[in-house]
């Protein structure tokens, strides 16, 4: 089959040689020469085999750049042809190609899908492209295959273009629809003229079927990820039950659980405007449940790039006029999508930090996918009217040795990809419940993702979250604003890892005198700021259950610390203040209670406790009676008192000085210039 400016090859293998001929004469002007083939479901087979059978003949001594969406070929003959000079490229890491990535033999081209159209204008535009088509219509028009979407673009740039026909390829409608909301007239079916390549060739082989199944160990979990997004959504049912949301299923277990969940359910949508799409959605479309098909405008339609399912869900779309199948820069385009009425977005990922960075590429700093089409539709679901964008994923992950690990991370390993940043707040579900980051500041949605983290984790992420300095007073008490009697302002916060090069200082500028009352004892300060100590302190012990600090910073510097320790009884802390040595009658301390006491309430201790001298630290027992702490003396040694006091009797001494204030500076600990014992019994 030819036309006037198509040549035609019997075979694939002329074909390829043909390919590798014009290949050569773009490497002998210096040039590494581009070759773009199919990915996905889209992959020509015969193709591939050829490469990976002849992959010196391409390469020719020297190097040949392969692209490819999502390669879904076998990865060892993906290696071999690595070795013969093939230098796999992809915006889109599929498992025919990951090793290569992660050794440095292959290249990962990060882009979002709407822009992948741009890659082949300008450095990977395709020396060759090949197509894979259907059997041209009665005008020669054939519409290309199952990775459409993103064909389309490579194809059309592409300096030699070479289609291969499939008979079992469906022809996508061809037609042209006008939008309103964008102003735009598109046309469908992502189709070319035959006459418009530069070499064809009839090869009919299977079309490659991917289902989307789930581990038996994971139905039950992506199933109750669906219910909670369908409960979700539901907020904004319609009569019936129906949801008025255009939806996006991106790939995975759990997007397709969400559509097999609604048809199960008998509710229906809105409409589909979807990067792609399997058998969940074609079984929505059979049985009646998405609104907007086969209208006048193209929103009336079910819009998709490309498809990646069953034998059923291709022949469903051939020649069906119900159904939109556009070029990717289109249907990914933030603003196209924005455009929906209530856009929803579902899409999977392997990881989420706790404020709200999601890590769809890689797991921990290893290469394993790629953003695709998640920051698209997040984005353009975010500006959508009513419009939401989901991030869905299981609470846990099984590791190969069978060892589990939370996929909710307190924060992504260094060199992770984020796919999408915390600035573009989404809404996360796990199997454990919802988590809207919209609108919450960091300690906010640290709160929300705990309550979706697996629970057997949530104690050590919030542990590992209070470590940060964006998330000071997470699950404790807030930082607050709070100003000294000098007129200095300072900030009263819980302590974190981060303060101990700071808390170093702090120590060393105490004075000698300050060291022995407040360590009761001649501990050197080389003892005192030991790493030993410094991370037992704040970094394994600092949990703000059995242990926690606050402290008051002034500028750049710490000028006073307060800690609460569990003791045998279990509501009962034992504390310890100091305060810089030089700052006297500046209400350090109270400052310091005022914040201990608000930890005590919210954290449900019932009693705090201390031990000072009797006579070498009048400030600080100074401090104990004016919140009426009760002394007593010390039955193991009477050179020390002892001070207790009710939580509840602090918190109502609390509200008497009210929020912020501090104790008149007559009654401040630093103006006691003498020993004034307190009543001891």
């Amino acid at each position: 089959m030819s036309t006037a400016r198509s040549s035609s090859v019997s075979s694939i293998a002329a074909a390829m040689q043909r390919v590798a001929e014009v290949l050569a004469v773009q490497r002998e002007a210096g040039r590494v020469p581009v070759l773009y083939l199919p990915g996905n479901a889209g992959r020509i087979v015969s193709v591939e085999d050829w490469l990976f059978q002849n992959a010196g003949e391409l390469s020719q001594g020297g190097r040949v750049h392969v692209f490819q969406t999502l390669a879904l070929g076998p990865a060892a003959r993906w290696a071999e042809a690595v070795a013969r000079g093939v230098v796999p490229v992809t915006p889109f890491i599929g498992p025919g190609v990951r090793e290569l990535v992660n050794q440095g033999l292959a290249r990962n081209i990060r882009c979002n899908l709407s822009q992948v159209h741009k890659l082949y204008q300008t450095r990977w535009r395709p020396d060759v492209a090949i197509a894979h088509v259907s059997p041209p219509d009665a005008e020669s028009r054939v519409t290309l295959g199952l990775n459409a979407g993103l064909d389309i673009s490579a194809v059309k740039a592409a300096v030699f273009k070479v289609a291969v026909i499939n008979r079992e390829l469906p022809r996508w409608h061809i037609t042209q629809y006008a939008d309103p909301a964008s102003g735009r007239t598109v046309e469908t079916g992502c189709a070319m003229r035959l006459d418009a390549f530069d070499l064809v060739v009839e090869a009919d082989e299977p079309l490659i079927e991917h289902t989307m199944t789930v581990k038996s160990a994971g139905v039950a979990t992506a199933r109750a990820i669906a219910a909670r997004i369908i409960d979700l959504l539901a907020r904004d049912a319609g009569p019936g039950g129906a949801l008025p949301h255009t939806l996006q299923l991106g790939i995975g277990m759990i997007p397709n659980a969400v559509a097999e969940s609604l048809a199960e359910q008998r509710r229906a949508v809105g409409g589909i405007w979807s990067e792609m799409f399997s058998d969940g959605v074609l079984r929505l479309y059979r049985e009646g449940l998405i609104a907007r098909t086969g209208g006048p405008q193209l929103r009336d339609h079910i819009v998709v790039g490309f498809v990646l399912g069953s034998l059923g869900l291709y022949e469903s779309l051939r020649d069906n006029p119900d159904f939109a199948v556009l070029p990717q820069e289109l249907v990914n385009d933030p603003i196209m999508v924005a455009h929906n009425p209530r856009m929803a977005s579902v899409n999977a990922t392997i990881a989420v930090s706790l404020n709200g960075e999601v890590a769809a590429a890689t797991i921990g700093t290893r290469h394993h996918s790629d953003v695709g089409g998640q920051h698209d539709f997040a984005l353009g679901a975010s500006w959508s009217e009513g419009g939401i964008a989901i991030i869905a994923l299981p609470s846990i992950a099984t590791l190969r040795d069978g060892s589990l690990q939370s996929k909710v991370v307190a924060t992504h390993a260094e060199g992770a990809h984020h796919t999408i940043s915390a600035d573009l707040p989404v809404v996360v579900v796990t199997e454990h419940g919802v988590a809207d980051l919209r609108g919450l500041d960091d300690p906010g949605r640290v709160e929300a993702m705990l309550e979706v983290a697996h629970p057997d984790w949530r104690d050590a992420l919030a542990k590992e979250a209070r470590l940060l300095p964006s998330m000071q007073g997470v699950g404790v008490i807030p930082a607050r604003l709070v100003h000294l009697r000098g007129g200095v302002s300072a900030i009263l916060r819980p302590a974190t890892a981060e303060d101990i090069p700071a808390i170093r200082t702090y120590i060393m500028a105490l004075s000698e005198q300050d060291r022995r009352t407040r360590y009761m004892g001649a501990i050197t300060a080389a003892a005192l700021v030991s790493t030993e100590r410094m991370e037992r302190l704040y970094q394994h012990t600092l949990d703000y259950e059995d242990h926690a600090a606050f402290l008051l910073e002034a500028g750049d510097a710490i000028v006073g610390v307060v800690h609460a320790f569990r003791t045998a009884v279990r509501s009962a802390y034992e504390i310890s203040f100091s305060r810089r040595s030089d700052l006297e009658r500046e209400g350090i301390g109270e400052h310091l209670m005022g914040m201990l006491i608000d930890w005590s309430v919210a954290a449900g201790v019932q009693h705090l406790h201390a031990v000072t001298y009797r006579t070498g630290n009048p400030r600080m027992r100074k401090l104990f009676d004016q919140f009426g702490f009760v002394a007593a003396t010390d039955p193991d040694d009477r050179a020390n008192v002892l001070y207790a006091a009710a939580v509840a009797d602090l918190a109502i001494t609390r509200e008497r000085l009210g929020e912020g204030d501090v104790l008149p500076t007559q009654a401040a600990p630093g103006d006691c210039e003498q020993d004034t014992p307190a009543e001891v019994s």
